[in-house]
């Protein structure tokens, strides 16, 4: 993975202002010579046994658990993610790993009926080159998903973490690219344009996005008009409802779970709630109780560019007519 890298990644520690990771950004011609590179290795991977593929996942698994602490730290420092919520998306992506390697082995062909004097056969095959470009708020336990399939499947990946914690997605998916043969897994850094310029490869057939949904339609865009298959999930605009018939302790709980995990930034996290009359005001008493409960383990806002577009949010809110009751102003 030999490559001229010059320009700089500087991401800043989101509970200090300290800086805490430097990476390189990975220059076009480099972006294009690690496409190539999968490329060429695609044959051969997709030409290994499935249970070859599986073994080589399981093992990177066994790896990325044994590197938890490592990957946690990391993870914290870069996204601001409380320990215990990094290791947890650690010990996620390790599952998900495994799951995959069970299940790589069981994806077979089918025999079909056709003409009574000959059998038809319906075979999976690889489609080639896949980049996988994922997000700042799960860069193991979302990449593992896609890096998982697409590997067991026999394909090969080219992969760009997030560009607010690209330590952390790079050497998470360095310990997969240990276990297996050179050109399968290659690595990329960067910011939107080098997604960008990954969504236009010629070389590449699958364009696996985990992130904002303006981005999802420019990869959208951009596969339609080579052919290329987009598989996206982009960000949500999430409403939950809470009926009559429901433990309004247990929905606020929830509620706050689903809210406050993470600091809200979860493509499905809880951004407003509807709830029957009838129990609205045990709802909302209950509600606040968990809110005081969470008080201590909500971290920061990755970075200092989220905390802008947030506030944002509450300054147009208040434009449009919203009462301020507490806060405001960003800390």
């Amino acid at each position: 993975m030999a490559s001229t890298l010059t320009k700089i990644i500087s991401v800043l520690d989101p509970r200090t202002g300290d800086p805490v990771t430097q990476v390189p950004i990975t220059e076009p011609a480099d972006c294009d010579d690690a496409v190539r590179r999968a490329a060429a290795a695609a044959g051969s991977w997709a030409r290994t046994p499935p249970a070859e593929r599986a073994a080589a996942i399981a093992s990177a698994a066994d790896d990325v658990r044994a590197a938890i602490d490592e990957l946690a730290e990391l993870n914290e420092r870069e996204t601001g993610k409380l320990r215990d919520d990094a290791r947890g998306g650690v010990e996620a992506g390790v599952g998900t790993l495994l799951q995959y390697a069970q299940l790589g082995p069981l994806h077979r062909g089918q025999a079909l009926q056709g003409g009574w004097s000959a059998t038809d056969l319906m075979v999976p095959q690889p489609r080639g080159v896949v980049a996988v470009i994922t997000p700042w708020n799960g860069p193991v336990a979302v990449a593992a998903g896609l890096l998982g399939a697409a590997l067991v499947t026999g394909n090969t990946v080219v992969h760009k973490p997030s560009e607010r914690c690209p330590q952390t997605g790079r050497r998470f998916a360095e310990l997969l690219a240990a276990r297996l043969p050179e050109g399968v897994l290659e690595i990329v850094n960067g910011d939107g344009t080098v997604g960008e310029r990954l969504a236009a490869a010629e070389h590449v057939d699958v364009v696996a996005h985990v992130g904002s949904s303006a981005t999802g339609r420019e990869i959208a865009r951009a596969c339609a008009e080579r052919g290329a298959k987009a598989l996206l999930e982009n960000g949500g605009n999430d409403a939950l409802i809470v009926d009559a018939d429901v433990d309004p302790a247990w929905a606020a709980a929830q509620t706050a779970l689903g809210a406050f995990a993470n600091a809200g930034q979860i493509c499905v996290s809880v951004e407003r709630v509807y709830v029957a009359q009838s129990v609205a005001d045990v709802f909302l008493n209950a509600l606040i109780d968990e809110a005081i409960a969470w008080a201590d383990r909500i971290g920061p806002l990755v970075d200092e560019r989220h905390r802008e577009h947030v506030h944002a949010h509450v300054e147009e809110a208040i434009r449009e007519g919203a009462h301020l009751l507490v806060g405001g102003e960003p800390q």
